[in-house]
C-alpha cells in the first residue's frame, strides 16, 4: 500500500492541486503542467554534471512521484478507522498493489522509487537490448510474477522509439493483465505516438516529453544514456 516517504517533500513544496499533478500523457496534445519540484529532479538528470549517484537517486524520486499520481487512477476502497478518540474515519486507499515490471538496466532507479510506495508490490524484469543500427530491441530475459487480473505498471527511464514498450507490452498481454500502463522519466512525443497507435488508450506517465528522436536512437534534448549514467559504461 502506499507509504509516506514523500511527506516532508510535499509538505516543503506545497501541497499539489488535482491541476497541478503529472497527467497521463494519452496523447502529446496533453502535456503534464510544470511542478517546480519534478522539474529540479528532471533538471538534475540532464545535467552532464550530475554524477552516478545523484542520478540514481534523482531518478528514483521521480519514480516515487509517478507512482503517487498513478495510483490516483488504479482503484480505492473505503476503509473505517476507529481513531485513539474513538471516533470514526473513512479513507479511499489503495483497492490492491499493482504489479511493478521495469526493463533493465536503465529502469532500475525508478523501479526503487516506485517500490517506496508500493513496498508489497510483486516485480518482474524484461532484459531489452536494443540494436544500434536497427533500433530494433532484442528480448533476451523474462522474470515476471503472476499477472492475470492485474494492474501492470512497466516502466523504462527513457522512451525514445517506444519500440521496446510496445514489444514488451505484447509480451505482457499474453498473461492477461487487467490494465497496461507505462511509466518514464522522459518520453518523446514520436515515442508516445508509437505506443498509442499500437495499443490505443494506454497511459502513459512521464515526467518529461521531449519532441525529437534522433538518428541514433536517442531523445533530444533528453539525457543521454541512461544506462551508463546510472551504473557506468558498458564494456
Amino acid at each position: 500500500m502506499l507509504t509516506t516517504t514523500l511527506a516532508n517533500t510535499l509538505a516543503t513544496a506545497g501541497q499539489r492541486t488535482k491541476d497541478e499533478a503529472i497527467m497521463p500523457l494519452s496523447s502529446p496534445s496533453h502535456p503534464r503542467p510544470p511542478s517546480p519540484i519534478l522539474e529540479y529532479l528532471v533538471a538534475t538528470i540532464r545535467n552532464p554534471a550530475t554524477g552516478t549517484k545523484d542520478f540514481r537517486e534523482s531518478l528514483e524520486k521521480i519514480g516515487e512521484y509517478l507512482a503517487l499520481d498513478i495510483a490516483s487512477g488504479l482503484g480505492t476502497k473505503e476503509e473505517t478507522i476507529t481513531t485513539c478518540l474513538g471516533a470514526i474515519a473513512t479513507h479511499g486507499i489503495p483497492a490492491e498493489d499493482p504489479v511493478l515490471v521495469t526493463i533493465l538496466r536503465a529502469g532500475i532507479p525508478l523501479l526503487s522509487g516506485m517500490q517506496r510506495i508500493y513496498p508489497q508490490a510483486a516485480v518482474g524484469f524484461i532484459g531489452a537490448m536494443r540494436d544500434e543500427t536497427t533500433l530494433k530491441a532484442d528480448i533476451s530475459y523474462i522474470a515476471l510474477p503472476p499477472l492475470e487480473g492485474k494492474q501492470v505498471i512497466l516502466m523504462d527511464t527513457m522512451i525514445a522509439t517506444g519500440g521496446s514498450i510496445v514489444d514488451t507490452i505484447a509480451l505482457l498481454e499474453k498473461k492477461h493483465p487487467k490494465k497496461i500502463i507505462v511509466a518514464g522519466a522522459i518520453a518523446s512525443t514520436a515515442g508516445i505516438e508509437h505506443i498509442q497507435k499500437h495499443y490505443p488508450g494506454t497511459q502513459v506517465y512521464a515526467a518529461a516529453t521531449d519532441p525529437i528522436v534522433n538518428e541514433k536512437g536517442y531523445i533530444v534534448p533528453g539525457l543521454g544514456d541512461a544506462g551508463d549514467r546510472a551504473y557506468g559504461t558498458k564494456d
